[in-house]
C-alpha cells in the first residue's frame, strides 16, 4: 500500500487498504498544531529569549493528538498500520469495522497497530472490512 502523510506523520500499511485521514485535532488548548509562531519568540509579549522553543526541531512533538482514520474495505487478517514522522506512540485507539458479518479486532504497541478480521464470532475464516480506526498518538 502507498504511504498516507497528513500534518507531518506518515500512515503506512500491509496488504492493499487504502487509508485517509478524517480527523487530526490537537489535544492542547489555544495553538493550532499548523501554526508554530508563537515557537519563534518574536510574537511573545516582550520578546523574551526564554520564551524560545526548546526542541531543536521547534515543534512540540509531545502533544497529544486525537486522529480518526478510514481504512478502505481490503483491510484483511493481520493487516498492520505504522505511523512515522511527528508520533513517539499510541497512547490509545480503538477500531469499528464496517462489515456488519466481520469482527475487527486490533491490538497495538509503539507505532503500530495490528488488525484481526474474522468473518464469523467463533473466529473460523478470515474476512476482509473497511474500518475507522481513532487513535490518541504523542
Amino acid at each position: 500500500m502507498a504511504a498516507t502523510t497528513n500534518r507531518g506523520i506518515t500512515y503506512t500499511g500491509t496488504g492493499t487498504f487504502t487509508t485517509a485521514v478524517d480527523l487530526d485535532l490537537p489535544l492542547w488548548a489555544g495553538v493550532d498544531q499548523d501554526d508554530n509562531t508563537w515557537l519563534s519568540g518574536s510574537s511573545y509579549p516582550g520578546a523574551l529569549t526564554h520564551g524560545l522553543a526548546r526542541n531543536t526541531d521547534g515543534s512540540n512533538r509531545g502533544s497529544a493528538r486525537l486522529v480518526c482514520l478510514s481504512l478502505s474495505a481490503a483491510l484483511a487478517e493481520g493487516n498492520t498500520l505504522t505511523l512515522s514522522g511527528e508520533a513517539n506512540t499510541i497512547l490509545s485507539g480503538i477500531a469499528h469495522g464496517l462489515d456488519s458479518t466481520a469482527n475487527l479486532n486490533m491490538s497495538f504497541s509503539g507505532l503500530v497497530c495490528t488488525f484481526s478480521v474474522e468473518q464469523t464470532t467463533d473466529g473460523t475464516s478470515d474476512d476482509t472490512s473497511g474500518a475507522t480506526v481513532w487513535l490518541i498518538i504523542s
